[in-house]
């Protein structure tokens, strides 16, 4: 078996101000004149000649050094690295940029922890230097040939570098690039880098306004021409594969990645080329190669000398010794703002985000900055948290792009958007409404309540003045509230629009239903059928046939029964209501995508309408274990309970159903939220709901100390898609994906040839806690999983047994993490399927499902 070994170099440019100034000297980097040439002793390069460190790039080193828990060097050699490429030369032979070739080592053994598919990795810092930045490799297509064409950019040499050496603790590119993206952010928090929030923060050092001039005109242009991803963060990556347990005997250099995600490609695409020079018994040459974006391939760039590394001579002068404001960590010239990572946790315990959400929230810390003053002008609570930060990660943030705007300095400022939440709270504007006051904001640059004065956008939320014009309708309509009284509950949605439209349609619908149940004395309890055994009827061959519309009529016939308030019993049976709604006339193994967008839309009808206490479904025991997940990633803190109803006997063979829709009733009467399932006597939690055999104790739920009901779903707010788009949603879903259980012999040919007819999501059931077969051989997954990876598919990895899948017990299942596989931790399959549909439900992008996916498959608690 082999093993990969990848490391990076990773350089950041300081933009210290002002840039023009080298790392070394006090001369201009930004084309040295003659002058400072000849009479710059550092620039001449003359031996003994003193170097003076650029302050204010020393100060933000440290910051860094720090952040990354590296041991400061306390006597810091000058060396001269024998690397730096010479400048080029002017036509009369001198160097057009002088350079000191320095180097100097700040910091060394640090670490950055690493988060990727819920497995923590640390990663060795080996050392941070500063340096000249010495120019870089520009790529591009040029000429009518339209072939590559590489160029040195000279642009910042000379301007400070820091060059941050990794060990080689990474073993896929994507764990390369998830380093990289915490590095940026760590970056950007401790605002090293002056600049614009969308990518390096705020920093007070940059001049702002129409007034700078002068060095302050040319430092901001500098910036702004230099303010890019690919400017200012560089890598290099090494990649080498070596038989375990035996070390590499040298990496190819993987030259000038700047780009993260070409950082992820390129580094597995070198390593799925070393594989297979290797495996046909070839040697890998000890060469530099660059990434060829057109070709989604790296290219030889030049071969290297055998043992080669970064040379370094050190130089006879005094050594940097960094001050006590740097030695001293209680001192000012350490760091205390909080880091990504800290912040991400903070924000998930104080304000209940959930780690997606945390992510993309902290994802820069000025976006980070508007979030938390948004929720300091209003009411903080975990709902009114999630709500925001689902508006900016979704509505807010494609309307700024739309804009070319970022959140922090839009015109939607933090004051505006506490507003618009204020009235989402308040009920005094609906989502449709918010929406279109953002949209508005942001293009006008208006204050929110001006714009829904002057539009009459706002509603009417006066519970006394709707609750006159309710009583006016309901006097007037007499036979519909008989009707009403008399257990149908279709009338309502007549008096509704009655009241409406005395309303001009501003009424709060929500407020509106809540006092028509109020005034009519009614608690609605709606029951929903899709299906199965608990509705259905036993043929005169004995077998189970679908059920229909009166089998739960029958069911239903006796109410609740006045007594103690428990589950089984609750008070005043007078005021209960069915309605039953007929979603479809199936046994639940016959269940298709389409029925799922029924069922979804009839909940999102009930729930958006506010005249239900409570939701039962009637439904069969085949396919609950996918159904009732996929409610509960919808609908999990929906404001009534939802409540699935199965039986493992129909009506006129046992009374078990009847005392589960009995129960399943009482629990919709009895609980604000959650969503339940009543099987066999026992409430059961819709997550890892697993179906063991045939019988009143055929459910259990699997990885679960005690069932969970009710917490934030991936869906935040009401559902607004109808009843065609949800089932072209879970249609397409359905098409992309396949489940399969994985048994000794299994092909990988099987999973490529459904790669062919468009299947990219598969769900596997891997042995005990999460292994699977790589022998080499015709029946290794890895070949699969190789193809997978080249043809974007996704691998979701669930147990076949009771247990957690984390990749982390055999060498196996570690091969199957490095492989790119997404472990659903103690999810069981059912439920991550069902999350995965949820997720497509929701998910705007390829990007944003995985992510849906990847976060938060952590172990139910």
């Amino acid at each position: 078996m082999y093993k990969t070994y990848i490391s990076l170099e990773v350089r950041v440019l300081l933009l210290a101000a002002p840039p023009e100034v080298k790392t070394f000297c006090g001369c201009s980097a930004q084309g040295s004149t003659e002058d400072e040439k000849t009479s710059c002793p550092v620039c001449r390069g003359e031996s003994g000649a003193l170097p003076i460190l650029n302050p204010l790039a020393v100060r933000k080193a440290y910051l860094l050094i720090r952040s990354l828990g590296c041991s400061i060097v306390k006597e810091a050699a000058y060396e001269r690295n024998l690397n730096t490429p010479l400048m080029p030369k002017d036509p009369d032979g001198k160097p057009a940029i002088a350079l000191s070739r320095l180097s100097v080592k700040l910091g060394t053994d640090g670490a950055m922890d690493i988060l990727f598919h819920s497995r923590r990795k640390r990663i060795r810092i080996i050392e941070v230097r500063l340096e000249e930045d010495a120019g870089r490799l520009t790529h591009s297509v040029r000429g009518p040939t339209g072939q590559p064409e590489t160029r040195m950019d000279y642009s910042n040499a000379g301007m400070p570098s820091l060059r941050i050496q990794t060990a080689a603790d990474f073993e896929i590119g994507e764990e390369a690039e998830v380093f990289l993206s915490e590095l940026r952010r760590q970056i950007q928090y401790l605002e090293i880098l002056p600049g614009k929030a969308g990518l390096l923060g705020t920093s007070s050092e940059a001049p702002r306004g129409k007034q700078a001039s002068g060095k302050q005109a040319s430092w901001k242009l500098a910036f702004q021409k230099l303010a890019s991803l690919e400017n200012i963060i560089r890598c290099n990556a090494y990649v080498a594969m070596a038989p375990y347990p035996e070390e590499p005997e040298h990496f190819v250099k993987l030259r000038n990645l700047n780009s993260l995600n070409f950082v992820g490609k390129a580094v597995n695409i070198e390593m799925s080329r070393q594989e297979e020079i290797v495996l046909n018994g070839g040697t890998v040459l000890h060469e530099s190669r660059i990434w060829n974006a057109a070709k989604n391939a790296t290219e030889p760039f030049r071969i290297r000398a055998e043992g080669e590394k970064p040379r370094f001579i050190r130089e006879d002068l005094p050594p940097f010794i960094p001050g006590p404001g740097i030695l001293d960590p209680g001192s000012a010239g350490s760091f205390s703002v909080e880091l990504p990572e800290a912040r991400r946790n903070r924000m998930m315990t104080e304000y209940g985000l959930k780690a997606h959400q945390a992510e993309f929230v902290c994802d820069e810390k000025s976006r980070a900055d508007y979030f938390e003053k948004t929720l300091s002008l209003g009411t903080v609570s975990p709902e009114i948290s999630r709500e925001a930060a689902q508006w900016m990660s979704s509505y807010i943030i494609k309307e700024c792009k739309r804009l070319g705007l970022s959140i922090a300095d839009s015109p939607l400022t933090p004051e505006r958007f506490a507003k618009i939440l204020n009235m989402l709270r308040d009920r005094r504007i609906h989502g449709s409404i918010a929406k279109q006051v953002v949209s508005a904001v942001l293009e006008e640059d208006r204050d929110p309540q001006g714009i829904i004065k002057e539009r009459g956008w706002e509603q009417l939320t006066n519970r006394e003045a709707i609750k006159a014009i309710v009583t006016s309708v309901i006097e007037a309509n007499a036979q519909e509230v008989r009707r009403i009284r008399e257990g149908d509950a279709r009338p309502i949605q007549f008096l509704t629009g009655l009241i409406m439209k005395k309303t001009d349609g501003l009424a709060e619908p929500t407020l509106v239903k809540d006092i028509l149940r109020e005034l009519l004395s009614v608690s609605l309890v709606y029951v929903l059928s899709m299906g199965g055994a608990i509705s259905g009827r036993v043929g005169e061959d004995g077998a189970v046939e679908t059920g229909d519309e009166q089998v739960l009529r029958d069911l239903l016939a006796a109410p609740p029964t006045v007594g103690s308030g428990k589950d089984e019993d609750f008070t005043d049976a007078s005021k209960v209501r069915f309605e039953s709604i007929n979603v479809g006339r199936i046994l639940s193994e016959e269940i298709i995508p389409s029925d799922w967008a029924i069922l979804i839309e009839a909940i999102a009808e009930k729930l958006n309408s506010g005249t239900a206490n409570g939701i039962v479904i009637a439904h069969g025991t085949d396919t609950l274990p996918y159904t009732a997940p996929l409610i509960y990633w919808l609908f999990a803190d929906a404001n009534a309970p939802i409540v699935f109803a199965a039986s493992s006997t129909p009506p006129g063979a046992s009374p078990e159903a009847k005392r589960t829709m009995k129960k399943a009733v009482s629990l919709a009467l009895g609980k604000t939220k959650g969503v339940y399932v009543v099987h066999g006597g026992k409430v059961l939690s819709p997550l890892n709901l697993k179906f063991e055999h045939i019988g009143v104790d055929g459910f259990r739920n699997w990885n679960m100390e005690a069932p969970i009901f009710s917490d934030t779903p991936l869906l935040t707010g009401p559902l607004e898609a109808d009843q065609y788009i949800l089932s072209r949603m879970l249609e397409n879903a359905v098409n992309s994906m396949c489940v399969i259980r994985l048994y000794p012999g299994i092909r990988p040919d099987y999973l490529a040839s459904l790669m062919d007819k468009g299947v990219k999501n598969f769900f596997l059931e891997l042995y005990d806690t999460g292994t699977a077969g790589f022998r080499e051989g015709p029946y290794s997954l890895k070949r699969a999983f190789t193809l997978g990876k080249r043809r974007g598919a996704r691998f979701y990895c669930s147990s076949q047994q009771e247990g957690i899948v984390d990749f982390s017990g055999y060498t196996t299942s570690r091969e199957l993490w490095r492989l790119g596989a997404v472990p659903m931790g103690a999810y069981t399959t059912e439920t991550a399927v069902a999350r995965f549909l949820a997720a497509s439900i929701i998910a705007d992008s390829d990007e944003e499902l995985a992510q849906l996916m990847d976060i938060d498959a952590s172990p139910p608690s």
